[in-house]
């Protein structure tokens, strides 16, 4: 419904301006430059970039659908495919952009979050085949925040309703897997996507080698839909510290980060020689990745972006708590991999979680591989073929599951 809007709005709005088209700067389809642009809205009259440069508003709506099939085991082969899918707008305000005051940014994030997630439906998988897959559907106030930096950028501290995926276990190299677990390490109980949540987050950088983060959030793992409700059920509090260590390799750039959390909520209890004890108070865990640009296809200009990088990440939870006590993932992606393609991306990533022995699972792992393709047909419009392939789904002892499909992108 929301897309089917969003598209009459803009067909309308062209339709409208077709006759002066030329004269106002509208670009339409098949003319020069409409399709160079990050932003469709560009296209209208130089929309988004008037309003970054004459207000300090940055804004985004952005659509992604993806479409699957499981055509070997997990749970179900039957068609229909599923098709999860979620409609964002993202408003960013640059206080010194609209005359207020130097250093200080705010952001809102408006999400709706609908169907099937083909984890639950098809596959089986512990590990979601699709970060934007949910639970449910959700049309929520996802994210509602203020940052504000000093020492020109050396310190910031940021309050609000946000995804703290942004500031922990961050991994550029995992940013276009649509598997859950390539960007979130699923042995961190942090409020992220799609249950981000209330939190203050404070940030140090004395040298361009080394910086540390770290945060307090509310430790609810279920999140928030709205702004009000979220305060009536604080819960923990998660506590998670974060330093990071970068460096360069013949003048290619990489990065290690370890972190170590706490979290005050209960967590359910899986412990074979305690069966009276249903809950622990707390849970605790540490983590790390590296990542590592390992070829740039044009080492002398520093705005190049084509080359390949590669990452790994870990993560440790005590098996008496949690579901599964250890991950590792990992993967490998290359921008500009077909000549005259060099924004497209392709990746091949590996995810692992090893089920606690004393939480009832058949099998000790579950591991997806991905293999995908993203063809940005133009700056604002991508498609992105994928095959995953998923061994133990679940840990219920169902068969290797192989699934195809693959995810659409529009950025307004």
């Amino acid at each position: 419904m929301l897309r089917t809007l969003l598209l009459l709005v803009l067909l309308c709005i062209i339709a409208a301006s077709a006759p002066s088209a030329r004269a106002a700067g509208l670009l339409l389809p098949g003319e020069e430059g409409f399709s160079d642009s990050d932003h469709f809205s560009d296209n209208l009259w130089g929309l988004h970039t008037q309003l970054e440069e004459k207000y300090g508003l940055y804004f985004e709506i952005v659509y992604r659908q993806d479409t699957f099939w499981n055509t070997r085991g997990g749970n179900s082969t039957k068609s229909p495919p599923d098709r999860p899918r979620m409609a964002g707008l993202y408003l960013e305000l640059d206080t010194a952009g609209a005359g207020l005051w130097e250093n200080g940014t705010f952001f809102l994030g408006l999400e709706y979050i609908t169907g099937k997630n083909p984890s639950d439906s098809r596959v089986g998988d512990w590990q979601w085949m699709s970060w934007i897959s949910t639970d449910r559907r959700r049309a929520q106030v996802s994210e509602f925040w203020y940052r504000h930096s000093f020492l020109e950028d050396s310190f910031w501290i940021k309050l609000g309703k946000m995804e703290a995926n942004t500031e922990f276990n961050a991994i550029d190299y995992s940013l276009d897997f649509i598997h859950s677990s390539a960007a979130l390490n699923p042995t961190i109980p942090i409020p992220s996507y799609p249950d981000q949540d209330w939190g203050l987050v404070a940030g140090i950088e004395p040298s361009e080698h080394f910086a540390v983060n770290a945060g307090i959030y509310q430790g609810d793992l279920n999140g928030s839909r709205s702004i009000g409700n979220t305060l009536g059920n604080l819960r923990g509090p998660m506590l998670i510290v974060e330093p990071s260590f970068r460096y360069e390799i013949n003048g290619l750039p990489g990065k290690v980060n370890i972190g170590t959390w706490w979290n005050g909520r209960a967590f359910d209890a899986y412990h074979r020689n305690r069966p009276n004890r249903t809950t622990y108070g707390s849970s605790y865990g540490f983590y790390g990745f590296i990542q590592q640009l390992l070829w740039k296809e044009n080492p002398a200009d520093a705005e190049c972006a084509q080359g390949v990088g590669i990452y790994g990440q870990y993560g440790w939870v005590p098996k008496n708590r949690s579901e599964i006590d250890d991950f590792i993932g990992g993967g490998m992606t290359w921008q500009g991999a077909i000549r005259g393609r060099d924004d497209d991306v392709m990746g091949l990533g590996a995810f692992c979680v090893y089920f606690s022995d004393s939480a009832g699972f058949d099998d000790r792992a579950e591991t997806a591989v991905e293999l995908f393709y993203k063809a940005w047909l133009t700056g604002w419009l991508s498609v992105q073929p994928d095959v995953q392939f998923i061994s133990n789904p679940g840990g219920v002892g169902n068969q290797n599951a192989i699934v195809v499909g693959g995810r659409v992108e529009f950025v307004f």
